[in-house]
Parts: C-alpha cells; sequence; structure tokens
C-alpha cells in the first residue's frame, strides 16, 4: 500500500488527532448508564473522567484521521482483486469501498466546521468522491477492460491524493508541544493561498504519465465570466447563475507530446475535470459536471489520448459574482505533480 499511495501512507501512518480521539475525549473509565456509581461513591475501583466535548472541527479531524486506512486499504483490496481476476472479490470490495466512502461522506457533510477547516474537509469530500467514482467503475464493469481498470486506478490515485492534503492539513501539533509557539489568528486565517512559484495564466506544464513512457502537457488559459448558457443540441438545457454568483470558464488544453521508451502503452491519460480545484479568498470551488457541447464552446472531461492528440474546452466554476481573476489560482493533479496557475491576465467578460 505504501509504494501505491506513498503520500497519503506518509500521512496516515504517524497520525494521531492532536486533541485525542473521540474515545480519548468521551468517557474514560466507567459508565454513566445503568448501575454506575455516582461520583465519589466507589473511587476505590472505578474512576469517571469527564474531559471537555469535542467540537465539529474535532470530529472531522478524527474521522479523517481514522478511517484513512480503511479507506486505502480498500482501494489497494480492488486493485489486487482485478489483477488475480477475482471478480467476486473485486466487486464485493468495491461494493464496500462505495458504502464505506458514501456514508463517510454524510457524516462530513453534517459537521458545522469552522472556516479555518473548511478546506480540510473539501480535500476530505474530494478524496471520497474519487473512492466512490472508483467503486462505482469496477462494481458495474465485471469483468473489466484495460480502459475501465485505468481509469477507475486515476480515481483511487487522485483520491489518495487528496486523502494525503486533508490529513496534512489537519495533522496540527500537541498543544503543549514546547518547541512550538502558537501562530497569530490573523496568520491563520490567511484570506488567499501562497501560489508563489504559480504558472501564469498560458504557461505549459509538461508531466510524464506514471510508468514515464509517455509525455504530456496542460495549459490553462482564457479565463471568462456569465451569468447563463445554455447546451447546444435538439433539446438545449439553460444554466442561470444563482443570486450573487456567477459562472467561471476557463480554458483547458491536454496534449499528448510524444512516446518514449521500448514500452507498449501509447495512450496518456489527460486529467479529468475533478482533478483540478479553484482557489479563490480562502475558498476552494470544484468545477460542476460537464454540460458537454455549449453555445460557449465544449466542455472540458479530459479522457486518454494517443500520440500527439490534444483536447481543449472549458471548466466551469460557480463563483461569486464580483469574482476577480487576479485573486485565483487554478490547482490541477496530474502525473504526481500539483501545477498552480494564477487566471490573472486571461481577461474576465
Amino acid at each position: 500500500m505504501h509504494f501505491l499511495f506513498p503520500g497519503a501512507f506518509a500521512a496516515v501512518s504517524p497520525y494521531h488527532p492532536a486533541n485525542g480521539s473521540g474515545t480519548d475525549r468521551a468517557l474514560e473509565i466507567g459508565d454513566l448508564s445503568g448501575d454506575a456509581p455516582p461520583l465519589g461513591v466507589g473511587a476505590e475501583n472505578s474512576t469517571v473522567l469527564l474531559l471537555e466535548p469535542m467540537n465539529d472541527d474535532e470530529r472531522l479531524e478524527a474521522l479523517i484521521a481514522s478511517t484513512s486506512v480503511p479507506l486505502l486499504e480498500l482501494s489497494v483490496g480492488q486493485i489486487y482483486s482485478a489483477h488475480i481476476r477475482d471478480d467476486a472479490a473485486l466487486r464485493d470490495r468495491a461494493a464496500d469501498i462505495r458504502s464505506l466512502a458514501g456514508s463517510l461522506r454524510a457524516d462530513a457533510l453534517a459537521l458545522e466546521v469552522s472556516p479555518e477547516v473548511t478546506s480540510v474537509r473539501s480535500d476530505f469530500i474530494a478524496a471520497l468522491d474519487e473512492f466512490i467514482a472508483a467503486g462505482t467503475l469496477l462494481e458495474v464493469s465485471v469483468p473489466l477492460n484495460r480502459s475501465v481498470l485505468d481509469e477507475a486506478l486515476g480515481h483511487q490515485i487522485l483520491g489518495a491524493e487528496h486523502l494525503s492534503d486533508a490529513l496534512q492539513d489537519c495533522k496540527s501539533p500537541p498543544a503543549d508541544s514546547p518547541d512550538i509557539e502558537p501562530v497569530p489568528m490573523n496568520l491563520m486565517a490567511k484570506p488567499v493561498p501562497a501560489f508563489p512559484d504559480a504558472l501564469q495564466n498560458g504557461e505549459r506544464f509538461c508531466y510524464d504519465d506514471a510508468g514515464g513512457a509517455n509525455s504530456g502537457s496542460l495549459i490553462v488559459s482564457q479565463v471568462r465570466t456569465l451569468q447563463s448558457f445554455h447546451t447546444a443540441g435538439l433539446k438545449p438545457e439553460k444554466y442561470a447563475a444563482k443570486p450573487g454568483e456567477s459562472f467561471l470558464l476557463v480554458t483547458i488544453k491536454a496534449t499528448h507530446l510524444g512516446h518514449k521508451g521500448d514500452g507498449t502503452n501509447y495512450r496518456l491519460q489527460s486529467p479529468r475535470e475533478n482533478a483540478f480545484t479553484l482557489h479563490y479568498l480562502g475558498e476552494t470551488y470544484r468545477p460542476i459536471a460537464s454540460p458537454g457541447p455549449t453555445n460557449q464552446g465544449g466542455s472540458y472531461s479530459g479522457g486518454a489520448l494517443g500520440r500527439h492528440e490534444s483536447i481543449s474546452g472549458y471548466l466551469f466554476f460557480e463563483v461569486p459574482e464580483d469574482f476577480d481573476p487576479s485573486h485565483a489560482y487554478l490547482e490541477a493533479s496530474v502525473g504526481g505533480s500539483r501545477p498552480v496557475w494564477h487566471l490573472a491576465g486571461g481577461g474576465a467578460a
């Protein structure tokens, strides 16, 4: 598991919630129900420690810490079952991870977390969505073909990366650590992520696939906003922005630059739309589901590319109506890297 998901595994292994797990923060010894003696009675053999209740930020932290390993184990189990062609075990594990991730997603969304940990929950939800997508593909596509397996593996890798990000962000040091000085609240609430090495709008990012056999590139450009658009075709569907919001359209172009080495895999998996995250004034946004062809142009959805093929289209985001691209950054998860583009200079219509 460590070799398949090194970042997530490294984040999970040493992790201990700073404020204790759910069981640590609840009742330590004894029972407050049934025939338990009142405080002070039988103190020689029974001790009740009532500690400060967990808040929802701490519950989210404990939820992520306690479920990350089971999620990764189920993901690895799916890969192993597919490798040995055990369709029954693959179907069972796919159903298990889909059920577990769906339940955790509902639990995480039910928590009223503070703004400081909203991005942690966003990464956790994004991870769960990827695991659900992989489980759904593997559960309904038995027996598998190579393209389905590659797509499912891509979802699992993205899920592990988002899970690693969530763990790293919520892994705070113990409050009584003598070597750590407290961070002022005004620094913790920094409104814009610091991306000093961000690419500029229109710059090309080059990468290799996981096997190093194929090279690709990604370009982010042409930022614009609008209040509505509609799909193309015989039955067009209108998309209208909610009050106080607008649609942000960002052009993405992915290109297969060529094959290298002696392998026979000539296909390059370009990032799907869910591999992108928009950072704006301390908030994160995910693209809406691809609407397909529209009156503004085609949608970007990613996919497998043959040698020297390219695909391009818009990512669609729902953003505040007064959106300013000079404060916006677009992050992608591609080829084991996480390039970031500063969207300033792309023009907002």
